[in-house]
């Protein structure tokens, strides 16, 4: 393919919601943490797995549990600010970043955790909100 010579049409879509096809026997409730993994699938975020991606926040849940990969699409929410649970949040947690403890927790461990985004409010000792724009893929 060679570089362009001229303007390009290049299909401008938003992307603040963006269509994911679900993992095999798979499960993703709304308002959970999502990322992809090797296969390129939506699947509930998970600890330990460095090698998965972040995608955003699920828009809605999708109960894939009986069917194959792909069968069924997931609207993902890419920018905004979420409330989730963690432990030992402090006011000098604000601008912090965290990691995916599972799909509905952050945690500030670092090791083969994906970074899901960065604290910018805090609530209590077990909540915070997160800004997931930067972190998503």
């Amino acid at each position: 393919m060679a570089a362009a010579t001229a303007p390009l049409q290049s299909n401008r879509k938003e992307s603040d919601v963006v269509w994911y096809p679900v993992g095999a026997n798979t499960t993703i409730w709304a308002g959970t943490l999502v990322t992809t993994r090797d296969d390129g699938y939506a699947y509930p975020a998970r600890s330990g797995t460095a090698t998965d991606k972040f995608l955003g926040v699920a828009y809605e849940s999708k109960n894939n549990s009986a069917g194959a990969a792909g069968a069924l699409i997931i609207r993902i929410e890419k920018t905004g600010t979420y409330d989730f649970a963690t432990t030992d949040a402090t006011q000098a947690s604000v601008g912090q970043p965290v990691y995916a403890a599972d799909d509905s927790d952050v945690t500030f461990t670092a090791l083969n955790n994906q970074e899901v985004g960065q604290v910018v409010e805090y609530h209590t000792a077990t909540s915070v909100r997160v800004r997931i724009d930067l972190a998503v893929n």
